[in-house]
């Protein structure tokens, strides 16, 4: 038998890396339950044996790739409390950078494929659990930000609203892993900093959402804003 060929460090590292986003883009193509080691391989450019030597079974490779995308839309999360400005200016640029943590598409695809693994398996539990935690505690710190400097006014109890806002991101990647044409990362945003601002008593004017991006284009091929269609149902 020929021995398996000896790599270094970096090198193990990029093949483990390749077969880690292989399995999150055959997640999110085929659905958890129907991924194969096969087609994991075949993707990544290895194969099937040196896939089975690095991660052993095929539920240790999903919960690592899990993990791993987890992680890394947990640190992004993490990144947006580091965005200089009062808590508004936080808050707004959190909201707008929702749906542009890692590719939209593929992100929303994966996160219901976890969500919807995590009630059947317990060792999806994890990944599921750190993503909610790391929103909850990142609204949280900004809200209670925004009390403490008089910008916020709440209408609701913090927690109720911190909720709410997590609820909403989650039912817009429901929308996008659904494939709906109105849920585009312009009208995501425009809708998080509406009811934010809505469920935050905080008026209008100054940093308002138009619908329009940082580079003042419009979701829109005629220009109109998001403010205007707001009672679209996405």
């Amino acid at each position: 038998m020929t021995p398996r060929p000896q790599y270094g460090a970096a090198e193990v590292a990029i093949r483990r890396s390749a077969i880690l986003e292989s399995a999150i883009d055959q997640i999110g193509h085929r659905g958890v339950e129907a991924v194969r080691m096969k087609d994991i391989a075949e993707v990544a450019g290895v194969s099937v044996g040196t896939v089975q030597y690095y991660f052993g079974s095929r539920d240790e490779l999903l919960v690592q790739a899990f993990s791993a995308h987890s992680s890394s839309v947990v640190s992004a999360i993490a990144a947006l409390s580091h965005v200089p400005g009062t808590a508004g200016e936080k808050l707004q640029a959190s909201l707008h950078a929702v749906p542009r943590i890692a590719d939209l598409r593929r992100r929303s695809q994966v996160w219901i494929e976890l969500v919807a693994g995590s009630g059947r398996n317990d060792y999806l539990r994890a990944p599921v659990d750190a993503v909610f935690t790391e929103w909850g505690a990142h609204f949280r710190e900004l809200i209670t930000a925004g009390i403490d400097d008089g910008s916020f006014r709440p209408q609701a109890d913090v927690d109720l609203i911190v909720d709410t806002l997590v609820a909403v991101i989650d039912g817009f990647d429901l929308a996008v892993a659904a494939g709906r044409s109105a849920a585009t990362p312009v009208r995501i945003a425009a809708s998080l900093e509406l009811i934010a601002r809505a469920l935050l008593g905080i008026d209008g004017g100054d940093g308002s959402s138009d619908g329009s991006d940082s580079s003042g284009s419009s979701d829109s091929p005629n220009g109109d804003s998001v403010a205007k269609r707001r009672t679209r149902v996405v």
